[in-house]
């Protein structure tokens, strides 16, 4: 149990089919108004705190975390509204249930992710994915607007739940975008991609991860892309 695994959520693990994106721009159209111009940014890699903020740049930094508390109970709600599409529409992709279950003898496992953890638990319960994660390690969207700084978030909450520390290439991220690489770089861990969301193999290896998959499908070699 010498290694902390920290897991991206969306398009990593599993795919929300739309739902978890729609529920978001009509929690942050009625947290800051519909008459509100909504600038187009993408997701994809990126801390729902850091979204909401390039979604409506007029706020402010401070004035999108006055309201981010706001927003997180708007977005839960929409979630919990879509659950039972949650449960119908959501995709685990290949091999991810098995891989995180070869790996809970050999590690500890916890989500570093965008979403805030309202939405991170609720995509995970509707996906029976949430039994094989610890979320009380993990780091989230409402914790820092930036990605960088979840990752000595997470490494602190597991040291203090597992009374050992985790540091440098102890830890593993694993995410499918060029931001989940770039954070785990700037800590020291080490970067497992995946090429099962927006960005192909091609332009995931631009930015050099120690290990790239096409997806997770392939146990033992998950296996030895993740632990080393």
């Amino acid at each position: 149990m010498d290694r902390l695994i920290l897991w991206d959520v969306d398009g990593t693990l599993l795919s929300t089919d739309g739902i978890a994106a729609a529920a978001m721009r009509i929690a942050m159209q009625v947290v800051v108004g519909p008459a509100a111009p909504m600038e187009r940014t993408s997701y994809a890699g990126k801390t729902d705190w850091l979204i909401i903020h390039e979604s409506f740049p007029h706020l402010g930094a401070q004035g999108v975390a006055d309201r981010l508390h706001e927003f997180a109970a708007a977005y839960t709600a929409g979630l919990e509204q879509q659950r039972e599409a949650l449960r119908q529409r959501s995709q685990v992709f290949p091999g991810v249930t098995l891989l995180l279950e070869a790996l809970r003898a050999t590690a500890r496992q916890a989500p570093l992710t965008g979403n805030i953890a309202a939405a991170a638990r609720i995509k995970l319960e509707c996906t029976d994915l949430l039994p094989l994660l610890d979320l009380e390690a993990g780091a989230y969207g409402d914790d820092h607007y930036d990605r960088n700084a979840l990752v000595p978030i997470a490494a602190d909450r597991a040291a203090q739940r597992y009374g050992r520390s985790f540091m440098g290439r102890q830890i593993v991220i694993v995410g499918d975008t060029p931001n989940d690489i770039a954070c785990g770089r700037a800590n020291g861990a080490r970067t497992v991609a995946v090429a099962t969301g927006p960005y192909s193999r091609e332009e995931l290896a631009a930015y050099a991860p120690d290990v790239l998959l096409s997806d997770l499908s392939d146990t033992e070699a998950a296996l030895a892309a993740i632990l080393g």
